[in-house]
């Protein structure tokens, strides 16, 4: 049993031993970014290759992807949730000023015992 776990340990030292440093990592990393195409010219080089397919294939295919789609209903859910927290506030504040405009509570004055009631309508 214990040749076993000592085995795996030693197979397992020797692959770490191949395997490269951070440093050779991040610079692999920014050659091969380095390499790639930026947005701009994948955009194009896709549209190259969408007007090369004969038409029958390029209509089939989707213009339009997902996350365009719902990019409208995004906009107007933030502008909702916008308005409403701009009101939430407007709100808040108006009633904080509007309770430093009112007088504090007093009690009306009591009738005197002379006056005779009122009668009621």
């Amino acid at each position: 049993m214990g040749k076993r776990k000592k085995g795996m340990r030693d197979q397992v030292e020797d692959l770490a031993g191949h395997l490269p440093d951070t440093k050779e990592l991040l610079e692999l990393r920014g050659e091969v970014m380095d390499r790639l195409p930026d947005r701009d010219e994948l955009m194009a080089m896709r549209d190259q290759l969408i007007d090369r397919l004969p038409d029958d294939v390029s209509d089939r295919l989707p213009v339009e992807t997902k996350k365009k789609r719902f990019g409208g209903v995004k906009k107007v859910a933030f502008v909702g949730l916008l308005a409403a927290a701009v009101g939430g506030v407007v709100a808040f504040l108006k009633a904080k000023a509007d309770d430093a405009q009112v007088p504090p509570y007093t009690p009306p004055p009591a009738p005197s015992p002379t006056d005779p009631p009122k009668p009621m309508a």
